[in-house]
């Protein structure tokens, strides 16, 4: 089996961060514009803690996601303060949280299928 690197796993922890925050950002962002730390905030009430701790990981995210023509940015001046990159959702990032959407539910039911016959009485490993 091949080595990897350090960077490698972090190439693969990032990339994994990415495919699962990904309709989650898009979810977010369905509700209006917003911008880096409010993402971050929010990514981290649904469990991501890898946001807070990890800043760089969402902004990569958010740049790839933009690349993607999915969400786009632009800068606010007008706010008192340093300047904010607001983002925003397109159409086809609104296309691709309803492709999203559909992937975490058939997900979502195939989990709740195993725990039911993890449960159930006789099953493989439990003792009877």
């Amino acid at each position: 089996m091949p080595s990897t690197t350090a960077g490698q796993t972090l190439d693969r922890d990032a990339a994994r961060f990415g495919r699962n925050a990904e309709p989650f950002i898009l979810l977010i962002l369905r509700d209006g514009r917003s911008y880096g730390y409010e993402i971050r905030s929010r990514l981290e009430a649904f469990g991501f803690r890898r946001a807070a701790r990890e800043p760089g990981v969402v902004y990569r995210l958010l740049h790839s996601l933009e690349q993607a023509g999915l969400i786009d940015s632009e800068w606010d001046l007008t706010a008192s303060g340093p300047a904010r990159r607001y983002y925003r959702l397109t159409e086809s990032g609104e296309a691709q949280l309803r492709r999203g959407a559909e992937h975490l539910e058939r997900h979502a039911q195939r989990i709740a299928r195993f725990f039911e016959a993890y449960h159930q009485p006789g099953a493989e490993g439990e003792e009877v």
